[in-house]
């Protein structure tokens, strides 16, 4: 027979007890996180969640069981568990190899949730924390805890033995600039919010490291003439750090650090566009300009194809905004444009998922082109980036369970467009490679 909490409604006083036990509960943890190892703190959780077995610091269990008998504290335990289950994963001295773990702690509340009750469990206290934890495994807090230990575990495989046969949803540790977009939701608790955050910097961060030794060794290589074959050893132990071939990877540093527009690279081609921006003209000018600044990436597809590109483009900016065509540029103006771009070049939003223009650039640009194009929209205007991480955001989602090998056209834009964001607004300067 579950155990049934009497209808007993909770007062103010009430809550600030509650209050007060729930505070000793999180310092307790974060004492622990800088005391003891990871494996003991979980082995801690199990007793003190899971097993309801005697606690080594007792002030700790009591606060627990204070906590539980107050009526309808289901959503509070959620919380409270919760919590000190991010504690855990949030604190910077823990051990790279925690995902290991994190996984035995999720293991704990899967069988925990497995449980089914018998008479072995005859303390009223027992019986209710099992029902609690039960509870909290089918809550939102425990889908999201579960997805980011998954996550951690994803982030530690070697990209190496990818297998293309297995859904494009695997890569989502891979591009930390859509973690944002793919890993938070209205609805994700602020401690959710924290760790993504920090998954992401550190993410961006190591991979920007990781493609400034490859870019490097790559310099070397070029460099050194000798062919020894301990040379060569030494030089192939920088690894690719993207899903790229080692010559799509160059091409597309080539491209987006090179020199491509004419005799300039793609930041000095969009500085000097945004110098010419800035003096007194319309908006209608501004648009015949920006067209002109953008149409050279078209000139690498077929006549007819390049043609077609064109035609689309001049027609969609000469009916954007029309009405203030005869208004002066402004920031607001700019802004908007590169906005209705990227939904133009990219796909407009979730519910009208359309990118066709976008698969036809891919085919007849290439995707290196392709992601040129978008980076030269956003070295216009950085403040749409999160318009344009959101967009390949919806595509990755639109995508996620087909596998690697069918979507790789996604891939390679998805891996592109990591490149050009981190060598044109990262904190690596690989400019010295060309």
């Amino acid at each position: 027979m579950k155990y049934q909490s009497q209808k007993i409604i909770t007062t103010y006083s009430d809550k600030q007890k509650i209050s007060v036990e729930e505070q000793k509960i999180y310092h307790h943890f974060l004492e622990l996180v800088s005391t003891e190892s990871i494996d003991k703190i979980i082995e801690r959780f199990r007793i003190l969640f899971i097993q309801c077995s005697p606690y080594q610091t007792p002030e700790i269990s009591t606060a627990l069981r204070k906590i539980i008998e107050f009526p309808e504290c289901q959503e509070k335990f959620n919380y409270i568990l919760n919590r000190c289950c991010y504690i855990l994963i949030n604190h910077q001295q823990l051990p790279q190899d925690k995902q290991n773990a994190l996984k035995k702690l999720m293991t704990f509340f899967k069988q925990a949730s497995d449980k089914s009750e018998s008479s072995y469990y005859t303390s009223r206290h027992t019986k209710k924390m099992l029902e609690l934890v039960r509870n909290f495994t089918h809550s939102q807090q425990y889908l999201s805890l579960k997805r980011i230990v998954e996550l951690m575990n994803l982030s530690y495989k070697n990209d190496s033995n990818n297998n293309f046969n297995q859904p494009l949803e695997n890569l989502h540790y891979h591009y930390p600039y859509l973690y944002k977009y793919l890993l938070i939701n209205p609805n994700s608790s602020k401690e959710h919010q924290q760790v993504i955050r920090k998954m992401q910097m550190q993410k961006q961060k190591q991979y920007e490291i990781n493609l400034s030794h490859y870019v490097t060794q790559q310099a070397r290589l070029q460099l050194s003439k000798l062919k020894s074959s301990i040379v060569t050893k030494q030089l192939q132990s920088v690894k690719n750090p993207t899903l790229l071939s080692n010559d799509e990877l160059l091409l597309s540093i080539k491209q987006f650090v090179g020199k491509v527009e004419g005799n300039e690279t793609y930041r000095n081609y969009a500085k000097r566009f945004l110098a010419y921006s800035t003096l007194p003209i319309t908006y209608h000018c501004f648009k015949d300009n920006f067209y002109e600044y953008l149409i050279t990436s078209f000139d690498v597809a077929p006549h007819q194809i390049r043609v077609q590109l064109k035609d689309k483009l001049y027609k969609y900016l000469q009916t954007m905004m029309s009405d203030s065509d005869d208004e002066l540029l402004s920031e607001f103006l700019m802004i908007k444009t590169c906005h209705k771009l990227l939904s133009f070049f990219i796909l407009r939003n979730q519910k009208q998922p359309e990118h066709f223009l976008f698969i036809n650039l891919i085919s007849n640009l290439g995707p290196v082109i392709t992601i040129g194009l978008l980076l030269k929209i956003l070295l216009v205007c950085q403040l749409v980036r999160p318009n344009l991480e959101k967009r390949f955001a919806i595509l990755f989602n639109h995508y996620k369970f087909s596998t690697q090998k069918k979507s790789q056209w996604l891939v390679k834009a998805l891996e592109n467009m990591q490149i050009a964001l981190s060598t044109n607004f990262g904190t690596i300067d690989i400019s010295f490679f060309y």
